[in-house]
């Protein structure tokens, strides 16, 4: 099993079709979860359609194929004829939206297992209610499997 829930993936496309690859160009957000977003509105995005960690648009088909193993690559016979892999995200998860971030932990922010999005939403909420967050235990059942 290659992943265990649709966040834990990122998506490789291939699009030889240039006015298709455009569009989707549009779609595609920043690498990392940052407020205020800077590519997208940080909403529209391919990644919270999909609802897949992340999405790289590559350049040629290879790129699909070294990313990803090839029972994860879909054929050519596409009616769209893009070629699409599936891969692990990489990074770390989010503790609150569970996307995965390579920036997660990275910066001295308030809440080091969040993403930077996150730790605004968190920041905000704050200001707006004039209480500090604090983060409910995690019960036996909620703790990662070893």
């Amino acid at each position: 099993k290659l992943v265990g829930a649709s966040l834990d993936a990122a998506a490789y496309i291939y699009v030889p079709d240039s006015e298709k690859k455009a569009i989707l160009e549009k779609l595609v957000g920043d690498a990392s979860l940052v407020a205020p977003p800077v590519k997208t509105n940080g909403v529209d995005e391919l990644r919270t359609a999909l609802m897949l960690s992340q999405i790289h648009l590559v350049e040629n088909e290879n790129d699909v194929r070294e990313a990803c193993e090839d029972k994860y690559v879909s054929s050519r016979d596409t009616s769209s004829g893009c070629i699409v892999g599936v891969g692990r995200a990489v990074g770390t998860k989010c503790a609150r939206c569970w996307f995965y971030d390579e920036e997660v932990g990275n910066h001295s922010l308030t809440h080091a297992d969040v993403c930077q999005r996150c730790n605004e939403a968190i920041s905000s909420w704050e200001k707006k209610t004039g209480q500090a967050f604090v983060k409910p235990e995690e019960t036996e059942a909620e703790q990662p499997v070893a």
